[in-house]
């Protein structure tokens, strides 16, 4: 341990702390008068400070974008962010700040007495369209013909000119027409203007924005300035221009998503009408309105067909196999009775008649043979009638094969035609299912973009300025700054901290000797006298002598530590014939060597000289082989004495 706290190791912490505050008390009192008389002066001489308040009700936001299914899902994410918050930072945006720093002219200090503001002592002030980006100070006075001179005083010392009373002058970036002076107003007043950059540094989150309550959309603002028509001001441009700020940006949102829906819908439009075209083109040229139904009966009608034409293929098989036999028989009788063995010829009765005449005129012929002699005119008769009944019925054989034969060829082609079309189906049923989906999803991305249209129209049209004033811009009845009596229980309790911390510090950093205990424990040798100081001397008492020279033997060695000199002087003189010549100090290891081999006393000084000190010539003398036999404290009053030894 060091300092205090190895001082005052054995005490309890009241103690501690009572003995700091006894051996401290003129600096804690000195630091506490000072703490209070600076912060008594802030307090009664600071310049009142005004409060303008407003109270502001957000209405519901507008209706979230988006018709989609999932837009409930987005909504309850708040991927657009809070709808409040969002309006909150609109008031700590730049554009309100620059707005309000215009407005009110911000960047302007008026510097006037206390208890003069612009309204007593300026018509107008603005600012002038183009910022200014130069900081400067300009300087105006009252003259007695009702003019007002204006000179830069700072960077550079200027005359700007004399204007009348409620003329604009136009200096600085800025926009002034002075009143006349009052009876009791300065005469001259001083106007600071800084960069409007600066000032909109400067002026950016002063305006406070504060929610009621979680749960309320009510919002709190409030301004502060030692002007109370400023104050006034910037919470009334504030408002208003968070108003028209916020209608702007919905508007404009609005409009621009009016603009791109409108231009998808009517490039979404465009694509139904082509894909309405083409789907229109592709039931045409393939001729499907119905796919299932008209691909049923395609089937059913190929599978007709075929069949035919399977049964129209084996006929003629079977018609040509009787021809041959017809044409390899001898007897024509017995060849047309085969042949009308063929059911399409066994059904005919045409065919049936004839080859019953065919049978007989046979049966005749045969008859006339047995009569009369084959060259006879009857025979020949009937054998005609048996030529052309013949050549009848070749004809008619002959007739249906060909017809048949163009039977088969025409169900072929049409077979074939409905298996190059069933071939073409699959892909025209993909094709025109592609084409309805395309129609179907286009149709319903319509229906969707139409909606949000619609939707965002009604946003653009109405007006979204849906913010209520629930308390107008207004000044409160009293300054909120200096509160008196509060300000100076703050002070009064400021001020006995810093007292007491400046007592801590103080004895923190103090390391003289302050303890007899310490003292011994660090010099192995016990304190023998303490002389007070007396009309500038060192003196001791009676008994501290006697003492002194009991226990201090002859020949020994007064040595001191640095600044303890007068002391060791007077005690060296008091010991007489029993001190060694003259005290002498031990600032090196050749000083404690020269008084080595005797006892030696060390003098020293409480409160000024501080224990390393101490320290070091003890350990130079032991070093050094010297014995101390004791230890003299110079002290300033017997008081100290008993605290030394307390």
């Amino acid at each position: 341990m060091t300092g205090a706290a190895e001082r005052d190791a054995g005490q309890g912490p009241v103690a501690h702390a009572l003995s700091v505050v006894g051996r401290r008390w003129r600096w804690g009192l000195g630091v506490a008068a000072i703490v209070f008389a600076l912060g008594a002066a802030l307090v009664l001489f600071a310049r009142p400070v005004y409060r303008a308040e407003a109270r502001l009700r957000l209405g519901e936001p507008p209706p979230m974008a988006g018709v989609s299914p999932t837009s409930g899902i987005l909504n309850f994410l708040r991927m657009g962010g809070d709808p409040f918050a969002n309006d909150l930072e609109l008031l700590s945006s730049r554009t309100l700040t620059e707005e309000l720093v215009r407005a009110e002219a911000l960047s302007v200090r008026l510097v006037a007495p206390r208890g003069w503001h612009r309204d007593s002592l300026l018509v107008s002030l603005a600012l002038s369209p183009r910022d200014t980006t130069a900081r400067a100070t300009y300087e105006a006075t009252w003259d007695d013909q009702g003019g007002v001179t204006v000179a830069q005083v700072s960077p550079q010392d200027s005359l700007i000119g004399t204007f009348r009373v409620g003329e604009t002058a136009v200096f600085g970036g800025a926009e002034v027409a002075f009143a006349a002076r009052k009876p009791d107003g300065p005469e001259t007043v001083e106007l600071s203007i800084l960069p409007f950059g600066e000032a909109v540094r400067r002026e950016r989150g002063r305006v406070g924005v504060e929610r009621t309550r979680r749960e309320a959309n009510v919002l709190d603002i409030r301004y502060t300035h030692h002007d109370p028509q400023i104050a006034v001001g910037a919470v009334t441009t504030a408002v208003e221009s968070f108003l028209s700020l916020r209608t702007t940006l919905f508007q404009r949102e609005s409009s621009e998503s009016v603009d791109s829906i409108r231009t998808v819908a009517v490039r979404t439009q465009q694509e139904l009408r082509a894909a309405e075209d083409s789907l229109e083109q592709l039931q045409r040229r393939a001729g499907l309105l119905a796919p299932e139904p008209q691909a049923e009966a395609l089937i059913t009608r190929y599978e007709t067909l075929y069949a035919d034409l399977l049964q129209a293929r084996a006929e003629a098989q079977l018609l040509d196999g009787r021809l041959a036999r017809v044409a390899e028989s001898e007897s024509r009788l017995e060849a047309w009775s085969m042949l009308l063995g063929h059911p399409p010829f066994l059904e005919n009765p045409t065919m049936g008649g004839l080859v019953q005449q065919l049978t007989g005129l046979e049966r005749s012929r045969v008859q006339a043979l047995t009569l009369r002699q084959p060259g006879s005119l009857d025979v020949r008769t009937i054998e005609e009638q048996i030529v052309l009944l013949d050549g009848a019925l070749r004809t008619l054989v002959a007739q249906y094969r060909d017809a048949l034969g163009e039977s088969i060829q025409e169900a072929e082609r049409q077979v074939a035609e409905l298996e190059s079309t069933v071939r073409a189906l699959p892909t025209q049923v993909v094709e025109l299912g592609r084409r309805e989906r395309d129609v179907r999803l286009l149709t319903e991305i319509v229906v969707l973009t139409e909606q949000r249209l619609r939707q965002e129209e009604l946003r653009e049209a109405l007006a979204y300025s849906n913010v209520q004033v629930i308390d107008p811009p207004a000044l409160r009845y009293r300054p909120v700054w200096p509160r008196r009596g509060l300000g100076l229980a703050v002070t009064m309790l400021v001020a006995m901290m810093s007292g007491l911390v400046a007592m801590v510090l103080v004895e923190r950093s103090d390391t003289t000797v302050r303890s007899f205990p310490r003292l011994r424990a660090m010099t192995g040798a016990p304190v023998l006298a303490a002389p007070v100081a007396h009309n500038g001397a060192r003196e001791l008492r009676a008994v501290e002598l006697e003492a002194l020279k009991r226990a201090t033997p002859r020949g020994c060695a007064v040595v001191y530590c640095r600044g303890a000199e007068d002391s060791a002087r007077a005690i060296a003189e008091a010991l007489g014939p029993v001190a060694r010549k003259g005290p002498a100090p031990v600032e090196v290891y050749a000083d404690a060597v020269a008084v080595a081999g005797d006892p030696v006393l060390i003098v020293m000084t409480a409160g000024r000289t501080p224990e390393p000190e101490v320290r070091r010539v003890t350990e130079l003398l032991r070093e050094a082989g010297a014995s101390v036999v004791g230890t003299v404290v110079a002290v300033g009053s017997a008081r100290e004495v008993r605290a030394l030894w307390e």
